[in-house]
């Protein structure tokens, strides 16, 4: 029976192991529908992520840093797997938050341009609008790479052989198809990221940085918790 400590010291006695999001609902149905994600004796975790034990819970929103931050990981999965749905044959690579934003780098030999740009950012929007659920996973070190490359996923499968071998490996999946390997943690589902974002702009990017490996083409991405912050950015630009 885990008892939850809250920030403001209150405690919530659960009577069975339970997840971030039924913490928020205890605490309150606004919350509840405003949550983003969790952290759990202050590391970052899914709201669907079990809570066996007694510990210390905040729950995040997109008003804090750490939700906003997850809304954009979340969106750069979502550019990969629309990128993939528009442009099979497509390889991905990483991901990750930058500030303002995100980017997500891939290997294809036929270049992005702005019209396929428009086309992405519509594909995503027909993602989030389908609310798809997000499930993680754990899986072994072998089974993920032999996944990897028999779909023809090389650099994924390179990154996971470099990852240290006692380090736990995590694959997020996006609906029924898509998936990434990712530590997360991510939101529970693609409806939570909103319409708050914009593709901005492609670039050239060396796998791993190193002038001596192939060149990738990086998309880059802004997100926001609301419109009128998207918009308020985009005309300092």
């Amino acid at each position: 029976m885990p008892i939850i400590t809250l920030p403001d010291g209150n405690n919530i006695d659960f009577p069975k192991k339970v997840t971030g999001i039924e913490v928020a609902e205890k605490i309150s149905k606004s919350l509840a529908k405003q949550a983003m994600v969790m952290s759990i004796n202050g590391e970052l975790k899914d709201l669907n992520y079990l809570i066996e034990n007694d510990c210390t819970v905040k729950i995040f929103t997109s008003k804090n840093p750490e939700g906003l931050e997850t809304i954009r990981h979340d969106t750069a999965h979502i550019l990969a797997m629309a990128v993939q749905e528009l442009f099979p044959g497509t390889q991905v690579t990483i991901g990750p938050v930058i500030e303002n934003g995100f980017y997500y780098d891939f290997a294809r030999k036929e270049p992005f341009t702005s019209d396929d740009l428009k086309k992405i950012e519509k594909r995503m929007s027909e993602i989030i609008d389908k609310d798809v659920k997000t499930r993680r996973e754990v899986w072994e070190r072998d089974r993920a790479i032999n996944h990897f490359r028999k779909i023809g996923e090389k650099y994924k499968a390179e990154i996971i052989e470099s990852i240290p071998k006692n380090e736990e490996l995590t694959i997020y999946h996006h609906g029924d198809t898509w998936h990434d390997l990712c530590r997360g943690p991510h939101l529970v589902s693609s409806g939570k990221i909103g319409k708050a974002f914009k593709l901005t702009k492609v670039s050239g990017a060396y796998w791993r940085g190193d002038s001596n490996n192939e060149m990738l083409q990086r998309i880059y991405g802004t997100c926001w918790s609301s419109k009128d912050q998207l918009n308020q950015y985009l005309e300092r630009l």
